[in-house]
Order: C-alpha cells, then sequence, then structure tokens
C-alpha cells in the first residue's frame, strides 16, 4: 500500500519535440487541460505534479497548475529539434529527475521515451499506447533509427510490457496492447482521448461561405484533415473522390493538414496520377476557426485510414455536425459509432458509394449531423481527466473520494 498521498508526475516534456505540435502533443495538451480543471477533492489523496523538462544531468522544470504550461510554458519545438535525442535523453535522464522530485509514479504520455532504471528506485510508470501501427506495419515505421523492424518490435513491446499500467486511448488499441503484446489483462485500462467539444460544437465567428472563397474550395466536398503516411490511405481517399465523380456527383476534395515539401510533393504526383488535379485541394496549414467552418459546409469528413488508435478529427467532426465515412480501422468505427457510414478502406468503389449517398440522401446526411452532435460528448476533456484520475488511483491503490 503506498503512502496516505502518492506524488504523480505527469511527464509534458514531448511539448517541446516536433511531437508537439501532432497527434500525442494533441494528447498531453488535453490531458493536462483536463486534469487543471478537475475540482480539488477530486484528487484527494493524490498529488500532481507536470515535469516540463528535463536535461542531461536530470535537471528539471515543474509546475504544480498543469494547465499552466498553456500560457507561460508551451514552447513551439524549436527549429530543428532533434525528437530522437529528447527520447534517449528521457530514457537515460529522467529517473534522476524523478528521484529528485520524489515521484511516486511516473505518467508517459509520449510511449517512445520510455526511460530506464525506474524499478531500481521504487518509481512506477504508466504508459499511455496511442496505437501500435508500427507493430502492424513494421515495413513502414520502422527505420533504422527504430532499430529496423526486427529491433523496432521488441522495442515495441518493452514499451508496454515494462510498465505498471498502460492507459489505451480505444477499445481496439486495448485488444492490440494485450493480443500483439501479450500485456495481461489488469495491466490495461481504456480511457478515451478528451477535447473540449463545446469549442466545436458552438458556432465559429466569421462567414463560412467567405472562408471557402479564400481557400478556393467549391461546393460540394469532402474534407479531410490529417497526413499522407501509409495508414492513411491516400489511395483510397483518391479512388473514393474518382469513384463519386465517376458516379456523377461533382465531389472535390479538401486537404487540410501541413505537409512537409517531399510529402506534398508525393501526393501531387499521387493526384496527377489519378486524373484528379482540379479536384483535390491541398490547403496546408488552417485554424481552427476555419476548420470549424469547412466541417460545418462539407458534404462529408472522409477518414478512411486502415488504423486509428482514436482519431481526433471523428470527434471534431461529430460536435460540428459533419456526417462521417470512415473504416473500421482501428477505433475509428468504434468513435464514430452510429454517426458514420462505415467502409472497407481497400475497396475505393464502397468509399465513392458513401459519398454518392450523402450527396443524394439529404434526409441521411441529416441523420447522421444529429447522431454525431449526440455522440461526441462521450469524448470530453473532463471524461479523459477523470478516466486518467481513475487510473491514477488504480496504480497508486487509493480509493475514489466519497
Amino acid at each position: 500500500m503506498s503512502r496516505a498521498r502518492s506524488k504523480i508526475v505527469v511527464d509534458l516534456t514531448a511539448l517541446a519535440t516536433p511531437g508537439g505540435v501532432r497527434g500525442i502533443g494533441r494528447y498531453i495538451r488535453e490531458l493536462a487541460l483536463g486534469l487543471s480543471a478537475l475540482p480539488e477533492d477530486a484528487l484527494r489523496g493524490l498529488e500532481l505534479v507536470g515535469l516540463l523538462s528535463v536535461d542531461w544531468n536530470g535537471d528539471f522544470r515543474v509546475t504544480h497548475d498543469l494547465g499552466e504550461f498553456e500560457d507561460r510554458h508551451r514552447a513551439s519545438p524549436p527549429t530543428g529539434a532533434d525528437y530522437y535525442s529528447w527520447a534517449y535523453r528521457q530514457r537515460l535522464a529522467l529517473f534522476r529527475a524523478l528521484r529528485r522530485i520524489g515521484a511516486d509514479i511516473v505518467h508517459i504520455c509520449d510511449p517512445h521515451a520510455t526511460p530506464l532504471f525506474l524499478r531500481v528506485f521504487g518509481i512506477r510508470k504508466i504508459v499511455t499506447c496511442h496505437d501500435l501501427v508500427p507493430t502492424r506495419y513494421p515495413e513502414h515505421y520502422m527505420g533504422l533509427g527504430d532499430g529496423g523492424p526486427f529491433i523496432g518490435k521488441l522495442i515495441e513491446r518493452r514499451r508496454y510490457t515494462g510498465a505498471d499500467l498502460v492507459i489505451a486511448v480505444s477499445e481496439a488499441t486495448k485488444h492490440d496492447v494485450r493480443t500483439l503484446l501479450g500485456v495481461p489483462e489488469s495491466r490495461v485500462v481504456r480511457v478515451y482521448n478528451g477535447m473540449d467539444v463545446g469549442r466545436w460544437a458552438a458556432e465559429p465567428p466569421g462567414d463560412g461561405a467567405a472562408v471557402l472563397r479564400r481557400l478556393g474550395i467549391l461546393e460540394p466536398y469532402a474534407l479531410y484533415a490529417g497526413g499522407s503516411d501509409f495508414r492513411k490511405n491516400v489511395e483510397g481517399m483518391l479512388g473514393g473522390i474518382a469513384a463519386a465523380r465517376a458516379a456523377g456527383v461533382d465531389l472535390t476534395l479538401a486537404w487540410a493538414g501541413n505537409l512537409e515539401p517531399r510529402h506534398r510533393a508525393a501526393v501531387e504526383a499521387r493526384v496527377h496520377a489519378a486524373k484528379l488535379s482540379s479536384a483535390v485541394r491541398l490547403l496546408g496549414f488552417v485554424s481552427d476557426t476555419d476548420l470549424a467552418h469547412l466541417y460545418r459546409r462539407a458534404l462529408a469528413h472522409l477518414f478512411v485510414s486502415r488504423l486509428e488508435g482514436f482519431g481526433f478529427t471523428v470527434v471534431e467532426a461529430m460536435a460540428s455536425g459533419c456526417p462521417i465515412v470512415t473504416t473500421q480501422g482501428g477505433s475509428l468505427g468504434e468513435v464514430a459509432g452510429d454517426a458514420a457510414l462505415t467502409v472497407d478502406p481497400e475497396d475505393p468503389v464502397a468509399i465513392g458509394g458513401a459519398l454518392v449517398r450523402l450527396a443524394r440522401e439529404p434526409a441521411l446526411r441529416s441523420e447522421l449531423e444529429e447522431r454525431g452532435r449526440r455522440r461526441a460528448p462521450r469524448f470530453s476533456r473532463e471524461a479523459q481527466a477523470r478516466g486518467t484520475l481513475e487510473a491514477y488511483r488504480k496504480l497508486a491503490e487509493i480509493d475514489a473520494p466519497g
């Protein structure tokens, strides 16, 4: 049994890396803000500390207000920031900082930097598993920097089998942790990702039609927001758009996402090869306000990924009242529930057929919009924070207050 008040260190250091502006960074920000907003009595028996930075000597910066980083501690990733250097530093130096802090438990929010030597000093470890995409597709995601496919899989297994508790962000991810890695049921809990659903549900400021004109988007359009790596299934998206157009729906694809130059060039080549140059608009980075307008005026949010651990944009779309065409790839069907049409990611004709249905069946579109608005609040920031707090209590062996 742990002492009456357990000190939980929440590792926020990944926010100062290139990963801080991607999905894991979003997870960390939403969790920190959610935990900071909980009432004091919800924390009874626990002391939460946010870890902001660690250097090679184990010197550190912390905050006792996990939401404080938003204004005072959150830094943009430095130019040329090396994600691998950060990860190696965390592995080799984090234990020194945690000893000085007096941590009982550390929550590793970015699993790519799981520290060594913690068990030697009696510090227990919670690791969040966002997905097991590298384990399922090692040839696409495990390069030399990750140890290659064979060593990379062993490293991935160690990240989670060595944890005292794993937080999986969906039931699909929890299933993968148990079946692909063999982590016992007793050491895996599911806590859905959360966000400020109300912000996406609220009407955004400005004129949506003016946003479309400024971005050069013609209606009707399907909206995708994200990257272009293998699991995102660019060929499936483009094939679906082509199939819908062949069926008589003059549909375009609006793609929001800041692609690196070489990735953008590869996407442009695929678009050209598919003869869709006039039907695809690569928008680059768009603000959340613009994105909210894009969701509201889109025929559908098109997200036909092969595998996702959660899918933040699915919740954004639901809260915004945007119908969804997605797949059962990992968690996507689980998160979208009855607010989406689900298709086989490898069947572009089926993808196109779902888009055609939404274009020609306004009643179906309205029904999916309403279902999404009702479903989105399940994935609130508060729900994520409370679920994570229960995971902390589980490991600390402290009963919930009241």
